[in-house]
């Protein structure tokens, strides 16, 4: 009995997370995915990260900062309507400048040494819950597999996120993360349509993972600036 509980836990558990699947990694347009690594800012807070190794602070001093964008192909998902991913941009954008204009003087257009901050929401999906404990049991099993089949099963939301720090004048990549904004159990089953209000709370917590992107970008870009000595 325990071998079969174990199996099943392995089987059945989900896994839910805000780091990318490998699935969503592969729909990224990101430019160096490569070169991407796991950085994880705070607890909960996993994606994917690239900072460039010849980017200093001496190089910029002023942000552009775009739009929050959506990919049309995120659009196409029946449980998440395009007028909540549009409040969800609008949400991130004005809490971006808000933020980030704290720390560094906020332009409209390009000029030197001005970076360009683009994001994107590239994808939007929804998943099952993942299985409880008590629903890896044999009878428990059984209720989660038949609520599985009858589609009345909690959904998770997730929308895949990804920013770009560029140079606004010559379009080079300058940072580059990949992450995730996770709706845990938001959807009752599977004909539910999501709800602005439902994440506006996780929304403007995820806009933290945006923000701590462009600092860690800013500390490895003074990394990069201080003089090695060697030996």
């Amino acid at each position: 009995m325990r071998i079969i509980i174990c199996g099943l836990l392995v089987l059945l558990a989900g896994c839910s997370s805000r780091l990318p699947t490998e699935e969503e990694q592969n729909f990224s347009r990101i430019a160096n995915p490569n070169a991407l690594s796991e950085v994880a800012y705070i607890e909960d807070a996993t994606g994917l990260q690239w900072v460039s190794p010849a980017l200093t602070v001496a190089h910029y001093d002023t942000l552009m900062i775009d739009p929050v964008g959506v990919h049309p192909q995120a659009k196409n998902v029946a449980q998440v309507p395009a007028g909540v991913l549009d409040r969800v941009s609008l949400r991130l954008t004005q809490i971006l400048h808000d933020e980030l204009g704290k720390g560094i003087d906020i332009v409209d257009s390009s000029r030197p040494k001005a970076a360009r901050l683009q994001v994107e929401i590239s994808r939007a999906s929804t998943d099952m819950e993942d299985l409880k404990i008590t629903e890896v049991l044999p009878y428990g099993a059984l209720i989660g597999a038949t609520k599985a089949l009858l589609g009345t099963r909690d959904r998770n939301v997730r929308l895949l996120v990804e920013s770009q720090l560029l140079d606004s004048q010559s379009g080079e990549v300058l940072a580059e993360r990949v992450s995730v904004l996770l709706a845990e159990d938001i959807l009752e089953n599977d004909t539910e349509l999501l709800k602005y209000q439902q994440i506006k709370e996780i929304v403007d917590q995820f806009t933290q993972d945006i923000v701590h992107f462009i600092r860690l970008t800013v500390y490895e870009a003074e990394k990069n600036t201080k003089p090695r000595h060697l030996g």
